[in-house]
């Protein structure tokens, strides 16, 4: 499995606890995943997202327990426009309390939460440009984002990017704790959690989903725009792509945080960030957790650049 997650050698204890799939383990995702096309103006807009208990591949022939939203671990892609009204609704039927925060609602907290006899709903005006993490509200919150009940909302600019069309790659970082039995299923640890001790870290909910055989393909001289969720829940994560230094990238997503010439940034649980770079050559960029812990643990994916 170590050759699927990057070129980096990986420690003997990461080998074994994959192998033998008898690990605990770490998911820092990263989360590349199709955007809903972006609106041309402001106007309103929908979201309707239902709770579900499901079992969901992590890579590595292994499941997890999850709680998600629409099925998926991150949930979907929430997109709007700077100064659209944004209207959430939450569906729960389970048995347990669910509820949805999304970062760019500046609204009182008591709209968020609900349980399965209290539905969640509720509008917003997405005044502020950006990329921001929504999650599960219910106590504990920590346990319930480290089950899988996170995503990204990106509000684009009014006015368009800066720096105008890019290739758009969305990426999700997040921690899973948990032992796999025999058969590779893990169930949630709440005693790792609590310690903020995971075991792996993986991109786009999946280890070694965008390894050398499986990269993400840029072109070389194309600008590439990475929007980037920290969903922790307690990491931090300093995002970085060899060889490449950052044009320009956005503190939390907003073109009013633009700093320019980086070589990283660190981005905090439940904070985001916008990166956009260009490479002039062609062949095999690496991107990763410039934690180094967590590339050993498989915070690692491959840019392919063609020409």
């Amino acid at each position: 499995m170590a050759s699927q997650i990057s070129n980096l050698p990986l420690p003997s204890r990461y080998s074994l606890m994959c192998a033998a799939r008898t690990t605990v383990i770490l998911v820092l995702v990263v989360l590349a995943m199709a955007s809903v096309p972006p609106s041309s103006q402001a106007g309103t807009k929908t979201f309707t997202l239902t709770v579900e208990r499901k079992h969901v591949g992590v890579g590595g022939g292994m499941t997890f327990n999850a709680w998600t939203y629409d099925g998926t671990m991150p949930g979907p892609i929430l997109k709007v426009v700077e100064g659209d009204e944004v209207r959430i609704n939450l569906i729960n039927h389970t048995k347990d309390a669910h509820g949805i925060a999304v970062h760019a609602a500046q609204i009182s907290p008591d709209h968020f939460s609900g349980d399965p006899m209290k539905s969640v709903s509720y509008t917003f005006v997405a005044s502020v440009s950006g990329v921001f993490i929504y999650h599960c509200t219910a106590a504990p919150i920590l346990d319930h984002i480290a089950s899988g009940m996170y995503g990204m909302m990106i509000v684009e600019p009014k006015n368009g990017w800066p720096n105008g069309d890019a290739q758009e790659i969305m990426i999700v970082q997040s921690e899973l704790y948990g032992t796999p039995d025999a058969y590779g299923f893990i169930v949630g640890s709440h005693g790792k959690i609590v310690q903020a001790r995971p075991d792996f870290v993986v991109f786009n909910g999946a280890l070694g989903k965008y390894n050398l055989e499986h990269p993400i393909n840029i072109k070389v001289g194309k600008l590439v725009r990475v929007f980037f969720v920290n969903a922790g829940p307690s990491l931090d994560s300093a995002f970085y792509v060899t060889g490449v230094l950052f044009e320009t990238a956005y503190r939390s997503g907003n073109p009013a945080n633009a700093l320019h010439g980086l070589n990283t940034l660190t981005v905090p649980p439940s904070d985001g960030a916008v990166f956009e770079f260009r490479v002039t050559q062609p062949g095999s960029y690496q991107f990763m957790d410039q934690n180094r812990a967590h590339q050993y643990m498989g915070a690692n994916g491959v840019f392919r650049a063609m020409p």
